[in-house]
Formats: structure tokens, C-alpha cells, sequence
């Protein structure tokens, strides 16, 4: 399977994000945009990895996000990877407790690369991906997405309490993003609040 992890982007933000993505699909055009049901920030991409190797994975990212606290985090703001002249990536900014975001895609990257899995060496920079432009990017669409750049669209603040492993799975009418595994943050501090069970 094609899987990566990501924080899924939660109400009240997703009904924000999704009359954005919306307003996008109609103005900007030659576009390969990403499916509307699923907006989230990738914390780790692992490309092809058997189900076994999907299990491992787990077996080291849920204790490495369980020791991490929810964090509060808002989209706002477009832009493209790497530039105008060559863009490959749209996307949407994020801000809000991102110091809390860039460790825990550093605790999951650590914890992946011990377990002997390839990891990304750049440095991370947290986004959510809108969509990919054809390789010819007519003008007539850039004009529409420079426009909205301008206006730094920005959703309200949402608590992202948790982690999930998504699979990307192909079908007639394009990819669809797959929750195979919920990964909560912070289940060591509330199990401590909790207390053992008597």
C-alpha cells in the first residue's frame, strides 16, 4: 500500500477549508486537485511499504505521539513548492502551536528512522496540500490563485488531538486518502489522570 501520516484537519477549520478548496476548484484552473474529504498535514510520507512494514510502523509511532500534547493549529495563507517559475505543489500554510507540530513530526521521524525506515532529511515545513498544477500552468490560472494568495485566506483555529496513517488508494475517479489507524496524542498524561483501575 502508499501510506503516509498526517494530522487530519478538524472542525471547526474543515468546513473553512473546504468552502476554500471550493472556491479554488472554480476559479484556478488545469489543476489536479486533492480529494475534499480528507485535508491534513503530513507528518511522514512513506511511499510502497508492505502491511507488515505498516505494522511496525505503528508498533514505534504509537508511543512516540503518546507522550506529545493536542495542539491548537489554524490553516492561512497559499503558496506553491518550490516557486512560481516551477510549480509542482499548492498549498496551504499553517500556524498556531507550530513548534508543538514541528516535534512531533520530529518524534515520528525519529522513531521511524531507529526503526530503520527512510525519513526525510529536509527540514520540515508543515502544509496541506491543495493540489498539483498541470506542467504547463496556463496564465489564465495563475492570474485566479496569485488573487487568492492576496487575500491570505485563513480558517479558524482547530485542537489536532491526534495522529492518522493513511492509505492512498486509486480508483475511477481519482485518489482517495484512507484512515487505516487512529494514533491519539497524549494518552500517557491521561491515563496518569485517570489512574490505575481499580
Amino acid at each position: 500500500m502508499r501510506a503516509f501520516l498526517a494530522i487530519p484537519v478538524q472542525p471547526p477549520a474543515l468546513a473553512a477549508f473546504q468552502a476554500l478548496r471550493e472556491r479554488l476548484v472554480t476559479e484556478v484552473a488545469a489543476v489536479r486537485w486533492t480529494p475534499a474529504e480528507s485535508p491534513h498535514i503530513t507528518l511522514h510520507f512513506f511511499g510502497a511499504i508492505s502491511a507488515s512494514d505498516g505494522g511496525r510502523a505503528l508498533g514505534v509511532l504509537r508511543p512516540a505521539v503518546a507522550v506529545l500534547p493536542p495542539m491548537t493549529l489554524r490553516l492561512c495563507g497559499l503558496g506553491v513548492f518550490p516557486s512560481m517559475a516551477r510549480p509542482r505543489v499548492l498549498w496551504c500554510g499553517v500556524d498556531g502551536e507550530e513548534d508543538a507540530l514541528k516535534e512531533c513530526a520530529r518524534a515520528c521521524s525519529a522513531a521511524l528512522h531507529v526503526a530503520g525506515f527512510p525519513v526525510e532529511r529536509r527540514p520540515y515545513r508543515a502544509h496541506c496540500t491543495l493540489g498539483r498544477p498541470r506542467k504547463l500552468w496556463p496564465a489564465n490560472a495563475r492570474e485566479p490563485w496569485a488573487r487568492l494568495v492576496d487575500e491570505e485566506p485563513t480558517t479558524p483555529a482547530f485542537t489536532a488531538a491526534h495522529a492518522v496513517l493513511y492509505e492512498s488508494v486509486p480508483g475511477p475517479a481519482g485518489i482517495r486518502h484512507v484512515p487505516r489507524e487512529i494514533l491519539p496524542l497524549d494518552t500517557v498524561t491521561a491515563a496518569a489522570v485517570r489512574g490505575p483501575r481499580s
